[in-house]
């Protein structure tokens, strides 16, 4: 009977290479198809969408009441308060940035006359 060793020896030169570059020219391929696909796809998408685009002024003239309208409520009830909170917390930075910092100042050097009356 024969016996087939796994030794080095028996299977020839062993491959010491780290299995990291064996995955190299397989992601490296992958990453070459994808980025064809991908480019073949853009050029595709862009050549249906092009004749859409002659509906584009058509559409935003029909939607520009609405979009007027949106923009004014935001406006009001977002962007205009926004400003006017921070605009008011910026004015009011070094009041409570004073207060912060005596409020911290008083409670430490409170306790600290509290725990030498303590002692």
């Amino acid at each position: 009977t024969m016996t087939t060793s796994l030794l080095p020896s028996a299977m020839g030169q062993l491959s010491t290479q780290p299995p990291i570059t064996q995955i190299i020219p397989i992601l490296r391929a992958t990453f070459s198809l994808l980025r064809t696909f991908l480019s073949q796809a853009s050029r595709i998408v862009i050549a249906l969408a092009s004749p859409l685009l002659i509906f584009v002024p058509l559409i935003s003239r029909l939607l520009a009441p609405v979009i007027l309208v949106l923009h004014i409520i935001l406006d009001t009830t977002v962007y205009t308060p926004y400003r006017i909170i921070s605009n008011v917390a910026a004015a009011l930075y070094p009041l409570y940035m004073f207060c912060g910092v005596a409020c911290t100042f008083g409670a430490v050097l409170g306790i600290f006359g509290r725990s030498l009356v303590t002692l």
